[in-house]
């Protein structure tokens, strides 16, 4: 076996597919490669698979493909490369203008606000590993017991000091396992994950893209946003839609002329 290899694991009914990435005397470490997830293994419990490209099949979105449309922009900031460059080749499948940074988790608080700064973003995504690394009985409260929920609640918080309007910028926070309620506490509209459990690599762009394509003017359908997620194992609250509609001279002269008429009518 060597880094690179796509393996899976015997021990948990080779469910899911992972990448090794390294190697330290008898133990492998793995990285999902469809799911959010960092985990360690023996070499006798892996399974050597098929090197192949793997497809993921992305949900249709009701995105509106119009001119009239201009759609939300989005500040991708992921802890994995990898996935990064996953998650733009999807935000390009959905016609959604993002910018993407690989930003290590721990470095997050400390860009953020920089990189806000740089354009006029929308939604703002902060991803990348997560996890839980304690049998602890209060796991679920003690933030320093996940490898990330701690960094990505500190972000939110820093994205919040120059965006304190839950409308004005929409966050979309968290990884595989982490803390839900502390991220939406900390400021987050959608977060990951409520029931602790992992999340497809894609959800958060899933959201994100969604959310991009609504109209301000709207509240979006929370629960069907969650539901087209892959995993759907990611929660929210309710937030405006980021879509703005281009209103050309002749739709307001026409709009403008109906308006005078129904004046005069009544």
């Amino acid at each position: 076996m060597n880094i690179g290899d796509i393996v899976t694991r015997k021990s948990h009914g080779n469910d899911l597919k992972f990448q090794i990435i390294g190697f330290d005397k008898d133990i492998v470490y793995l990285k999902g490669e469809e799911i959010r997830l960092l985990a360690d293994s023996s070499r006798e419990d892996l399974v050597l698979e098929e090197k192949q490209k793997i497809r993921i099949t992305l949900p249709r979105l009701p995105i509106v493909q119009d001119p009239s449309f201009i759609h939300g922009k989005v500040l991708h900031l992921d802890g994995d490369p990898y996935y990064l460059k996953k998650a733009i080749e999807a935000y390009q499948y959905y016609k959604i203008k993002a910018t993407g940074y690989f930003v290590k988790e721990k470095d997050m608080p400390f860009a953020v606000k920089d990189l806000l700064a740089k354009e006029d973003y929308d939604i703002l995504v902060l991803t990348g590993h997560d996890g839980i690394q304690t049998n602890s009985e209060d796991k679920d409260n003690i933030l320093t017991t996940y490898r990330n929920s701690y960094n990505f609640v500190l972000a939110v918080q820093e994205a919040r000091t120059y965006f304190n309007d839950k409308d004005s910028l929409v966050i979309v926070a968290g990884a595989c396992q982490s803390n839900y309620e502390a991220l939406i506490d900390a400021g987050a509209n959608f977060a990951s994950s409520p029931h602790r459990k992992n999340i497809h690599l894609l959800d958060p762009i899933i959201v994100a893209a969604s959310i991009a394509s609504i109209r301000v003017n709207e509240y979006v359908e929370v629960n069907d946003i969650l539901l087209a997620t892959i995993s759907k194992e990611m929660g929210g609250v309710d937030t405006r839609g980021k879509a703005r509609r281009n209103f050309f001279g002749g739709e307001i002269n026409d709009f403008s002329k109906g308006l005078r008429q129904n004046q005069h009518s009544s």
